[in-house]
């Protein structure tokens, strides 16, 4: 009898521990789709986050009650177009596909989100996300296709927008790893009144040098002007930024570079 108690507690065990490993992988990356959008324009997730994209998914009835956390899943997006313009997008689905474009479209404008890519597909499912949510709202982001953020009924901005920069840290990253032909640097980082920017570009370009803070928002405007091909440097001034996490972004005719910063005092 001890013994059949003994087996049925190990399987028991066995089941609850595959149980949380198969929960914990589907909660940790995120599952692809390729299908048409509701303007009927293919969409490739993988394709958008391999690209260097962040991905904010929201999934709704629509309904009512789904307004309010959507609206500020919105507006956190909408916060970086500023700083990185179409990297971070949102896309609002329906939550089991039997809704037609036209209402989500419909809804959608009706409560200000404009700015969405919009779907009605079973292929986009929220059980890929471990549990459904009304609404539920994930972030998705880097090579790895990983998943920074998994909500299900609210939405909490702050951890929201700390997802979403903890996303563009991972892609800044791996981007500024793979270029070989431009790079940016800032030291001391953590800066206390003062830092030093180091970038080098492959051929002499017009460049813009901005600060923004962790909310996206620029908050001071470094340098716009020329600069040479190679290795240049400048001093940039941080004893009037509070103490926080700030990205300088380094826009040049090939493209951009951002680096992250902090500044402690």
């Amino acid at each position: 009898m001890r013994k059949i108690l003994k087996m049925r507690l190990k399987q028991v065990v066995v089941t609850l521990v595959l149980t949380f490993l198969v929960q914990t992988s589907i909660a940790q990356t995120a599952t692809n789709f390729n299908v048409l959008n509701c303007a009927g324009v293919n969409y490739n997730l993988f394709n958008e986050l391999d690209a260097g994209k962040v991905v904010v998914i929201g999934w709704a009835m629509p309904c009512g009650s789904c307004v309010l956390p959507l609206k500020t899943t919105y507006n956190v997006v909408q916060s970086y177009q500023n700083s990185f313009p179409d990297r971070v997008v949102m896309l609002l689905a329906d939550d089991y596909a039997n809704t037609p474009c036209s209402s989500i479209d419909l809804w959608a404008n009706s409560n200000g989100m404009t700015n969405t890519i919009r779907f009605s597909n079973e292929a986009i499912k929220m059980m890929d996300y471990g549990s459904t949510g009304m609404p539920k709202v994930v972030v998705v982001g880097g090579a790895d296709h990983q998943v920074f953020y998994n909500a299900n009924n609210e939405v909490d901005h702050v951890a929201l927008q700390k997802a979403i920069n903890d996303a563009i840290s991972v892609i800044t990253a791996l981007n500024e790893s793979d270029n070989t032909s431009a790079f940016l640097k800032i030291f001391p980082n953590p800066s206390q009144n003062k830092t030093t920017v180091s970038y080098s570009l492959p051929l002499s370009s017009n460049i813009t040098i901005s600060i923004f803070n962790d909310s996206g928002q620029e908050v001071s405007q470094i340098f716009s002007g020329f600069a040479e091909q190679g290795l240049n440097r400048i001093d940039v001034p941080t004893s009037q930024l509070r103490n926080g996490v700030y990205y300088l972004q380094l826009k040049h005719n090939k493209g951009s570079l951002v680096h992250k910063f902090s500044v402690v005092k």
